[in-house]
């Protein structure tokens, strides 16, 4: 079967049921041959295939909501709903959105990049169609991983006392990234049963996930049923990819471009050392020095590069699953244990415990070193992962300790400064390659540096971390210099008021509101100073979508060439 024509829910509708597992074969070697040219999540979208087919068979989207929970296993959905031809651009500028997305189209219900948000987005809209009195049905696709996260109970504790029809599907494949941790996957290896109608929920299962035909079953079942039902459906993550099925730590979760060369899978891409992989590394040195360090993670091992480091220390890396808020609270209890907690999590997700690290770290002024991985311009993954907003958030926080590296030797001394503080420390790094050593002219971090100074200049460049070296290359053969802030939350006075005898041009790649151009403001105001300042930094009214992070930052004024025509205006400005 191929799959010229089969572009709506409609169509799979008018098919055969005996049909169906051929659809589903197609949908899965255009999933792979997709993946294959352009990546993406791959082994969540194939264990879902037959999931998503028996779903537009049984349901008329978009009269009916199909809430789908992270969207990595949404693929064979995108497919199905009038963008096949389109697929092949997924995750590029311009192209698909890597996740679930309703402006894209109308059979995306509702958004999704985090996880855990279907169950109480999917009760939301269907209290919305009770209120204005819509058409439709409403079903939340959740993984099990997934659970992990508070607020997926959240949802599950009202939806089960509604007396609303909500179906719910588990989509059990035992993985979230990597292995799923703690009692819940027990729980649905052993009594799910019990478990979801001591609740209050209908429960149907464990179904065969990959029997299209049992699962068109159930969730007709389910759709005559008038209360809340629990369909949990067993999948295989990276089902039919035999690359995928073979690995063991992610069963192909992202999977970058790829040749098949005498049926063995060749990286088209090799792969170098990262600013997650030098962390890692510097995490193994400083726990095999010190026994009272620990990590902890939330589902972030394969993410944040620490399988090694677990496979190592076993004891003292933690893996709490998809659960940041916990997470949060959790290290702040080890810390007042006398432990001392590295939590490892991406920007992105720093965001869903703000409350956690405001009331369970900063308030008591617990020793936690939050290591912010994947800070500025994320690239594919774009609008829900962009780690935009972490400087706006932490900065005002009292008594934190904000710093980012520029050079790959700097990242040790800023995890050893944040190690020696009594109080919370943040260090925050970018997604991609390490850049390389720190010239022996500059001097160490965290301490604010000049990292090009020229005596008279006539401008300078205030940056925070790697966009200092576009500075660097825009100032290049210039009268400019180049100043690293080292210290975000407390700028250093003396060579900011150096640097106001001339022109600033403040360089941030992140939301241009509450970060350093307002910091280094606040700075002047404090030492009586009144140059001319401009910010270069991201648009105030817009999220920047999914694309490739180098071209969004020429695009963006972010390059050295948008800095060195930044600063080329400022000085054109009159006084």
């Amino acid at each position: 079967m191929t799959l010229q024509g089969l572009d709506s829910p409609a169509a799979v509708r008018a098919l055969g049921d005996d049909e169906l597992p051929a659809l589903c074969a197609a949908l899965r070697e255009e999933i792979i041959s997709v993946c294959s040219r352009v990546g993406g999540h791959l082994g969540a979208s194939l264990g879902a295939v037959e999931l998503i087919v028996a779903l537009h068979r049984v349901f008329r989207s978009p009269i009916d909501r199909l809430v789908f929970d992270v969207g990595h296993q949404a693929y064979a959905h995108k497919l199905l709903t009038g963008r096949r031809e389109q697929l092949g651009t997924l995750r590029q500028a311009g192209g698909l959105a890597p996740f679930l997305d309703p402006t894209e189209s109308e059979h995306d219900a509702f958004g999704a990049g985090h996880s855990s948000t279907a169950i109480s987005a999917a009760v939301g809209l269907l209290e919305g169609l009770v209120v204005t009195g819509a058409p439709g049905r409403v079903v939340a696709v959740i993984g099990d991983g997934a659970l992990t996260g508070g607020e997926a109970f959240e949802g599950l504790n009202q939806a089960a006392v509604a007396s609303r029809p909500l179906i719910v599907v588990v989509n059990d494949n035992g993985m979230s990234i990597s292995r799923n941790v703690g009692a819940v996957a027990r729980l649905l290896r052993s009594d799910a049963r019990r478990f979801f109608e001591a609740m209050g929920f209908c429960y149907v299962g464990p179904v065969d996930g990959h029997d299209v035909g049992a699962l068109v079953a159930v969730l007709r079942q389910a759709k005559d049923c008038a209360r809340a039902v629990v369909i949990h459906a067993r999948t295989e993550k990276g089902r039919g990819f035999a690359p995928a099925e073979a690995d063991g730590r992610t069963r192909g979760h992202a999977m970058g471009p790829w040749e098949l060369r005498d049926g063995k899978l060749v990286r088209a891409r090799p792969g170098r050392a990262t600013w997650s992989d030098a962390f890692a590394a510097l995490l193994e040195e400083r726990l095999a020095r010190d026994p009272s360090l620990v990590v902890v993670t939330p589902a972030m091992i394969e993410g944040s590069s620490l399988g090694g480091l677990q496979a190592r220390f076993p004891a003292r890396v933690f893996d709490v699953g998809i659960a940041e808020q916990h997470a949060v609270t959790f290290a702040a209890g080890l810390a007042k244990s006398g432990a001392r907690p590295i939590v490892c999590l991406y920007s992105t997700f720093l965001q869903r415990a703000y409350d956690q690290i405001v009331h369970d770290v900063v308030l008591p002024g617990l020793p936690v070193v939050f290591a912010v991985d994947r800070a500025g311009l994320v690239g594919a993954d774009g609008a829900t992962h962009q780690g935009v907003f972490d400087v706006s958030l932490l900065r005002p926080l009292p008594g934190l300790s904000l710093t980012s590296p520029v050079f790959l030797d700097d990242l040790g001394t800023l995890l050893d400064a944040a190690l020696a503080r009594r109080g919370p420390s943040a260090v925050r790094f970018p997604r991609g390659v390490v850049t390389g050593p720190r010239p022996p002219s500059i001097v160490p971090a965290p301490a604010t540096r000049w990292l090009r100074r020229v005596e008279g200049g006539e401008l300078t460049c205030v940056t925070s971390g790697v966009t200092g070296l576009q500075a660097l290359e825009a100032c290049e053969g210039r009268p400019w210099s180049v100043l690293d802030v080292g210290e975000l939350c407390e700028l250093d006075e003396g060579p900011l008021r150096e640097a106001a005898r001339g022109r600033l041009l403040v360089i941030e790649e992140v939301m241009p509101r509450g970060g350093l151009f307002d910091a280094v403001l606040e700075g002047l105001a404090r030492v009586g100073c009144a140059p001319l300042v401009a910010q270069v930094a991201l648009p105030a009214h817009r999220i920047v979508r999914h694309g490739e992070a180098n071209a969004q930052r020429r695009e963006l004024g972010l390059s050295s060439d948008g800095i060195e025509r930044a600063a080329r205006e400022l000085l054109e400005r009159r006084p």
